[in-house]
């Protein structure tokens, strides 16, 4: 982007990538996320995917004090608590491409966010690959 100070390019590189979730070509290894826990279990009184994690944590012995990290990857962010994930130690499978893909336009839409470009201007960006692609076929 630096070269250009053009959004269309961050699409561009950004495409594969979400592709690749979209396929489940991408190993769930690779979408771990570490968050580094500041209270106990039974102290947090929202149901977040962290909180999930602890309690998934607590179900298989591992306990987390707060400090420490606890890994996990999204499995089904429409769930609630525990069943939205699977720590990164039981063995992956799966995950949530749709979590998963919101993160990378988020994460796109900070990096080009200075050019007045939002989630949706990605998103519509986002749109013409893939309208492209199937007029490729038509």
């Amino acid at each position: 982007m630096d070269e250009h100070r053009d959004p269309e390019v961050v699409c561009e590189e950004l495409q594969p990538w979400v592709d690749r979730l979209e396929r489940e070509a991408v190993d769930p290894s690779e979408l771990v996320i570490t968050n580094r826990v500041s209270k106990k279990r039974g102290d947090y009184t929202q149901s977040t995917r962290s909180v999930g994690a602890l309690e998934r944590a607590a179900e298989l012995g591992l306990g987390r004090a707060p400090g420490q990290g606890v890994s996990y990857v999204v499995v089904d962010d429409s769930k609630k608590s525990r069943e939205q994930v699977r720590l990164a130690n039981e063995g992956l499978s799966e995950y949530d491409a749709g979590f998963y893909r919101e993160l990378l336009v988020r994460t796109a839409a900070s990096v080009v966010s200075p050019l007045g470009w939002r989630e949706s201007d990605i998103e519509q960006e986002l749109g013409q690959y893939t309208e492209s692609s199937l007029a490729s076929f038509g």
